[in-house]
């Protein structure tokens, strides 16, 4: 059995997503803890919402557990810091993974691989093998 740690935030619920952890829950099984960083967002106005950041971030967090869980799926979750290094850092003190999947945006939309590829900075920083998972979620509303 592993322990595999999930790193998501917009593509939480993408079908790829989705389809990767449950190749990865074939077999030998696995127990998942899926993070969910909350971005601020940026209304235009120069206003920043943290708040309802972390609420759209926690409903996405339990659409994607209840998936989880109604598959029989072990999985826990919680809504982390809004850089997803951090995210990470604060999720395997907590739960010690054997491997992490970082789920994003395709690289022409996702903020994570434009200011620093995350995918990367993760494999270095943890020491652990490292799946991208590239959803295309949402992208009809930016074609």
């Amino acid at each position: 059995m592993s322990r595999v740690l999930v790193v998501a935030n917009e593509t939480v619920e993408a079908d790829e997503l989705l389809a990767e952890l449950r190749r990865l829950g074939e077999g030998e099984g696995s127990v998942f803890h899926v993070t969910a960083p909350a971005l601020a967002f940026d209304h235009g106005l120069g206003v920043w919402d943290q708040a309802g950041a972390i609420d759209a971030a926690g409903e996405r967090l339990q659409r994607t557990l209840g998936i989880l869980h109604a598959e029989g799926y072990e999985a826990t979750g919680n809504v982390g810091d809004m850089l997803p290094i951090p995210a990470i850092a604060d999720a395997l003190t907590d739960f010690p993974a054997d491997c992490i999947v970082i789920s994003t945006h395709p690289p022409q939309r996702s903020g994570w691989l434009r200011r620093g590829d995350v995918v990367e900075k993760a494999r270095k920083k943890f020491g652990l093998p490292v799946t991208h998972v590239v959803s295309h979620v949402g992208d009809q509303q930016h074609a």
